[in-house]
C-alpha cells in the first residue's frame, strides 16, 4: 500500500525502495503485525543490519554484510518509517516507533577527494585514452560540480559562456529499461558559473553545433551513457593516472574534489549549495561541513573592530 501510494517518485527511486523492501524489510518484518512492533525491536534490527546479522531474501543472490549508516538510514528512516507512517495515516498503528530509533551517525571516510594535479593527470588520461571531450568532462565535473548525468545531459543552448554561465535544467535518470531525461535531483533548475580557464575549449566543444546538441556527445552525436563511458573511459583513465590504488574512486569523486576545491578558495555554504544543487545549506553542512575551516578567531577579531568603531563614533 505504501508503495502504491508513492505517485511522485522517479522509476529509480521506486526500482531502490522495492529492492530495499525485498531484500532487507521482509525477510525482517513480513509475518509480524505491525501492531506488536516495539521500539526496542527496530533499535535492535538498526544494530543487525549495521553488523551484517540480518536476514536476507534467498532470492536476493548475496550474503548478509555490514551495511553503511547511509544505507541503514535509507532501508530504516525512509522505507519501513515510511510504510508505518502510512499506517499511521490509515489507521492501522496509533504511532509510528520507528521514528524515534537511532541510526549510527554517517562517516566521511568514504568520500574520496582528488587535489588539483590528480584532476589534470586524470583528465590527460583519459583524453589520451579517448577523445579531447573525454578530458573535458573530468574538468567540467572537478571545476563545475554538477552531477555526472546533469552535465550529460546539457545542452549548447544551455550555455552562456559569455557571462561563464551554464543553466542545469536536466539530468539523465537510469531506469530497468533505458535512460530518461527529468529533472535534476533537487527537482528545479539552477545556474552555474564556470572557470573562465575551460570557457575556450567549451567553445571549441559547441562549435557549429544547434543549441539542441548535446555539449559532452558521442561519437555519432548523441548523449552519452554514463555506464559506456565509465567503462571505456573511466576505468582506463584512472588506471593510466596511476590512481587505482585509490579506493572509491568513481567519477561522483570529482564532484566532492570540487567541493573541497571550492571550500578551500573560500566559498561561503550558501553559495557552495546553489552551485552543487543541495536542497538547503544544512545538506551541504551535513555533507561537507568538516572541510570548512574554523575561523573562530576572526569572528572574535570582528566583534572586537565592530566595538571599537562604534565606541570611538561615540566620543
Amino acid at each position: 500500500m505504501w508503495l502504491r501510494s508513492k505517485n511522485q517518485v522517479s522509476e529509480g527511486v521506486r526500482a531502490r525502495y522495492e529492492c530495499e523492501l525485498r531484500v532487507y524489510v521482509n525477510p525482517k518484518w513480513a509475518d509480524v503485525p505491525i501492531g506488536s512492533i516495539i521500539l526496542d525491536d527496530i533499535a535492535s534490527w538498526v544494530s543487525e543490519l549495521s553488523t551484517g546479522d540480518y536476514p536476507v531474501a534467498l532470492s536476493a543472490g548475496r550474503s548478509p554484510r555490514a551495511l553503511s549508516p547511509r544505507s541503514v538510514k535509507s532501508i530504516v528512516k525512509v522505507v519501513f518509517a515510511g510504510i508505518l507512517d502510512y499506517a499511521v495515516k490509515t489507521h492501522y498503528l496509533a504511532n509510528n516507533p520507528a521514528r524515534d530509533v537511532e541510526i549510527p551517525k554517517s562517516e566521511y571516510r568514504d568520500l574520496v577527494f582528488l587535489d588539483i594535479h590528480e584532476i589534470e593527470a586524470l583528465a590527460s588520461a583519459a583524453e589520451s585514452i579517448g577523445r579531447p571531450v573525454d578530458g573535458l568532462i573530468i574538468r567540467f565535473q572537478s571545476y563545475v560540480g554538477t552531477r555526472i548525468n546533469e552535465s550529460f545531459a546539457l545542452q549548447v543552448g544551455d550555455l552562456d559562456l559569455d557571462h561563464r554561465k551554464a543553466r542545469i535544467r536536466r539530468t539523465w535518470k537510469n531506469s530497468a529499461k533505458a535512460q530518461q531525461l527529468g529533472p535534476p535531483k533537487s527537482g528545479k533548475p539552477r545556474t552555474v558559473a564556470i572557470p573562465k580557464f575551460l570557457i575556450q575549449a567549451l567553445k571549441a566543444q559547441i562549435k557549429g553545433q544547434p543549441d539542441t546538441a548535446y555539449v559532452f556527445r558521442a561519437v555519432r552525436g548523441g548523449h552519452i551513457n554514463d555506464h559506456n563511458w565509465r567503462r571505456k573511459i573511466w576505468h582506463k583513465a584512472v588506471e593510466l593516472a596511476g590512481l587505482q590504488d585509490v579506493q572509491g574512486l568513481t567519477p561522483h569523486s570529482l564532484r566532492h574534489s570540487y567541493a573541497a576545491i571550492a571550500i578551500k578558495a573560500g566559498a561561503d555554504v550558501k553559495i557552495l549549495q546553489r552551485q552543487m544543487g543541495h536542497a538547503s545549506a544544512s545538506l551541504t553542512l551535513d555533507v561537507y561541513g568538516f572541510l570548512f575551516p574554523e575561523r573562530l578567531e576572526q569572528v572574535a577579531d570582528a566583534i572586537d573592530a565592530e566595538r571599537k568603531v562604534t565606541l570611538l563614533a561615540k566620543k
